[in-house]
């Protein structure tokens, strides 16, 4: 998968409150650990792609990138060393 479509899944799961600032120190970005958040990125992720944001790529492609994008976000801020 290319960086530009990596960072677009980033950028909507931060739209979808997936991955969040962290809440203490607002320094790194962090997952927020909230289902919810985590479907209505996937949910947006879909969107895009049938809108043709993600030309060539298929959809479970997206699917797993966003699963990358998410599995690889911080848990524990590298800054405070605290999770939420």
């Amino acid at each position: 998968m290319n960086a530009h479509i990596e960072e677009a899944l980033n950028e909507i799961a931060k739209k979808a409150e997936a991955i969040i600032p962290c809440p203490h120190c607002h320094n790194y970005q962090i997952i927020a650990d909230d289902d919810d958040a985590e479907s209505k990125a996937y949910a947006m992720a879909t969107a895009a792609w049938k809108r043709g944001e993600f030309r060539g790529v298929s959809l479970k492609e997206v699917r797993t990138e966003m699963k990358s994008v998410l599995r690889d976000a911080n848990f524990t801020c590298p800054s405070c060393d605290r999770d939420d």
